[in-house]
């Protein structure tokens, strides 16, 4: 590739010149529904018995208060009458909420995040948990004990759909950095403008620390559940830029009132389209991706410590006493994802006491001018390492690639750009190989250098709860590499020792699959959800259906999704009306040995489910997969459960062992893992029917607090009792969808029951079908 230019960013629409290198408990009670409902036996005794070990978090609202002014977002320029300075917005429309009349009200008892008050803490971290072994090891399943009796916000006055106030951070939680109520809320302004990236760094920052994500408006969910992970740890010093001025007011305007602003950055640059790029709402936000390095970039020549934190980044505990303590001396860090340091994850960056015309700039200012020598390439079309023309932006302008290669450069202190122009995920052969070897690029694989640091015990940082991490204070190995980089420094500059990227031991940060190091470290382990943690900042690279992982590794805050634009609200706020239903002995495809014939047999049994709820005017809940199934995929000794299937499942301690939805594991658990207490029970959640919008998880019902009044309310219904005189398309008895919904009217969770059918559900491995609905239920199954 040609030489690097001068390292200066090309002009961007926000400067006027190039920037120079200078807890509750489950309870039951069953009521009986006229003649064909009976009680599930046991359940009077069940009721009888002392609350379980291990609930979940309660929501704590914030007492409720007037937002300051500043919270509430600035009105967005009409493009009619917007200045010459502001061509980023000729083509935007004015926002406008498309949701219905029926909307769930945007004030909560919880004040938004933003306050100053640090004297609201009024619930206490409890320990408590239920012990289980796991690699040889006793450790705990992560949970939280409830405290006594309902409070306000709690199960008791939250309701399907509606919000749930944000939770309260202990005063004791974040200690020496907690940043909660110490920053200054934005408005919803372009970062991009001359100026506001200094000012909101200002309000934002604290202690020169400052966190950035991005969003766009469909991870908004993502971004708010991010947020309130980080306050459990204390950090309130997070900086999140959207792409429209809609997208951040979807998060201003949302219950919690997160403050945010967009960026205009490369808006309306003339070469977007030719990549494809216009669509910024999927899964590839690439002008987004482009800024966070153009923001690291600027912050750090500003004098700050910015760590950017992909959005499915869960920090378990506040990291800086290890930031600031053990790895002090390192300036850059990066999560290992190859063992090289050509091949590093960009979901987790951090700089600390970088230079401003240090080599640390140097890194992510010419990331970005690389970015932009090859969106502005032209006339001639861009060709591959093997002369093939480059097709889209994923081959020519995949910035983790960029990155990499700048990294490389700096280390062996020449031009380097070995993955660039190369596809997404290819193959390294013997043809590729040759060509790095004609370019003269080093063969020796990249390593890193080998170090030490030492972790004191008052080094190892604190939970949400108060609790220090698994992790054994003394001498633990560090990967570290200097950055050497090869010109355009000053005098000054070049006399100076080089500052060093640090690859982050596995325990600082680890990723779910897929990455570097111990794998025990890995949430694909299912270690991820032994309390207390292994890890202090979990990286979801690798994993499928966050959400879903999320929940099952009770590291979700609900009410998250309040801050996404749903598709079948309407829908779903009918059938909330009536509430849910559930079957209960669900064993399809358990005794299956083959995965692709047993998750077709849970599919199409879950989607029978799906249609009968929906034919009785309810939500479907959906059953957990039974954990010991034989088709599911077994993990090494020290496995949690004893199971590793990526591609199927996520295994979670946080189901109810006598759960309502009739799922996950009541029956032994496997891997040698026992819990020795009752109440939570082990389940593995399917990623492949993951469904964040209409249907309620199992561990939704046992764990979200606005489904407890569900579980207050149940009945039991034989399925034979239900089943008319047809038969469904595998031609076994169906439901009549006639009178359905009037039958199950009620109690607000109808649970079926398949065991004893004498019409051929006794086994559990089927569910019936729906047969002739009516046109409202047919309208229903339709929409969904």
């Amino acid at each position: 590739g040609p030489r690097a230019p001068l390292l200066t960013a090309p002009p961007a629409p926000d400067s006027t010149a190039p920037v120079p290198m200078a807890g509750r408990a489950p309870k039951v009670s069953v009521v009986t529904l006229d003649n064909t409902r009976e009680s599930k036996d046991g359940d009077e005794a069940k009721d009888a018995d002392p609350q379980p070990l291990l609930p979940p978090p309660i929501a704590t609202p914030i007492p409720q208060e007037s937002p300051p002014p500043e919270l509430k977002p600035a009105a967005v320029p009409s493009p009619k009458t917007e200045p010459a300075n502001g061509d980023w917005l000729n083509n935007e429309e004015q926002y406008v909420d498309e949701l219905g009349e029926d909307e769930p009200v945007a004030e909560t008892e919880g004040a938004p995040v933003e306050t100053n008050d640090e004297t609201r803490s009024t619930e206490t971290p409890v320990e408590a948990g239920q012990e289980v072994e796991a690699g040889g090891k006793t450790v705990k399943a992560d949970g939280k004990t409830a405290p006594a009796g309902p409070a306000p916000g709690s199960g008791s006055d939250l309701r399907p759909g509606g919000p749930v106030p944000l939770p309260d951070v202990p005063a004791s939680i974040g200690g020496e950095w907690r940043s909660i109520g110490k920053t200054q809320p934005l408005t919803g302004e372009d970062l991009s403008a001359p100026g506001a990236l200094e000012a909101a760094a200002e309000k934002r920052s604290f202690r020169g620390e400052i966190i950035v994500m991005v969003a766009n408006e469909g991870g908004a969910i993502l971004a708010a559940n991010a947020v309130a992970n980080l306050r459990s740890v204390g950090i309130e010093h997070y900086l999140i830029v959207t792409n429209e001025p809609k997208s951040c007011e979807l998060l201003m305007n949302g219950p919690w009132g997160i403050t945010c602003g967009y960026t205009s950055y490369l808006k309306n640059h003339e070469r977007l389209k030719d990549y494809q790029l216009l669509n910024e709402e999927g899964a590839t936000p690439f002008r987004l991706w482009w800024v966070r390095f153009h923001f690291l970039d600027r912050l750090v020549q500003l004098g700050y410590n910015p760590m950017y934190i992909d959005t499915d980044v869960s920090f378990r505990v506040n990291p800086y006493p290890l930031l600031k303590g053990p790895f002090a001396e390192y300036s850059l860090f990066a999560q290992d994802e190859s063992g090289h340091f050509n091949g590093v994850n960009i979901g987790w960056i951090y700089a600390q006491n970088a230079r401003p015309n240090g080599r640390v700039r140097w890194v992510l200012n010419q990331t970005v001018t690389r970015m932009m020598e090859i969106l502005e390439h032209q006339p001639e079309p861009l060709m591959r390492w093997d002369g093939q023309p480059v097709i889209g932006a994923k081959e020519a302008l995949w910035d983790q690639h960029i990155y990499n290669d700048v990294l490389e450069s700096c280390a062996y202190g020449e031009d380097m750009r070995r993955r660039s122009m190369q596809r997404l995920i290819e193959p390294r052969d013997d043809l590729r190989r040759a060509w790095e070897i004609e370019q003269g690029y080093p063969m020796d694989g990249a390593p890193f250098d080998e170090g030490r640091v030492v972790v004191n015990a008052e080094d190892v940082p604190l939970t949400s709860r108060g609790d220090p991490m698994d992790l054994a204070p003394g001498s633990h190995a560090v990967k570290f590499k200097p950055l050497t980089c090869y010109d355009h420094f000053t005098p000054d500059e070049a006399s100076k020792p080089p500052e060093k990227i640090a690859a982050a031991p596995p325990w600082l940060v680890a990723g779910w699959s897929g990455v570097w190091g111990d794998e025990k470290f890995q949430g694909v382990s299912g270690n991820w959800n032994l309390y207390p943690p292994r890890v202090a900042v979990a990286h979801f690279v690798g994993g499928l259906a966050k959400q879903t992982t999320f929940k099952s590794l009770g590291w979700w805050t609900y009410g998250s999704d309040a801050f996404r634009k749903r598709s079948l609200h309407r829908l779903q706020t009918e059938l909330d009306k009536s509430g849910a239903l559930a079957v209960a002995g669900l064993r399809a495809g358990v005794d299956v040995t083959d995965a692709m014939e047993a998750t077709s047999l849970y599919g199409a049994a879950v989607a029978n489910v799906v249609r009968l709820a929906l034919a009785a005017g309810r939500r479907p809940v959906i059953p957990a997969l039974d954990c010991s199934s034989r088709w599911i995929t077994r993990g090494p000794p020290g496995t949690f459960l004893g199971v590793r299937d990526r591609l199927h499942v996520v295994v979670s301690s946080r189901c109810d062992s006598d759960s309502a939805a009739g799922g996950g594991g009541p029956r032994q658990t496997p891997g040698g893992v026992v819990f020795d207490q009752p109440g939570y029970g082990a389940c593995c959640q399917s990623v492949q029917f993951d469904c964040n919008e209409g249907v309620i998880s199992q561990v939704d019902l046992d764990r979200d607090p606005r489904f407890e009044a569900l579980q207050d309310d149940v009945a039991y219904v034989k399925v034979d009792e239900l089943l008319g005189s047809g038969v469904d398309e595998d031609g076994l008895p169906a439901v009549d969808g006639a009178g359905l919904e009037e039958k199950l009217r009620g109690p607000t969770l109808v649970v079926v029951e398949l065991g004893e059918s004498a019409r051929g559900y006794g086994d559990g491995q089927r569910v019936p079908g729906l047969r002739a609905p009516d046109a409202k239920q047919a309208e229903r199954v339709l929409e969904f």
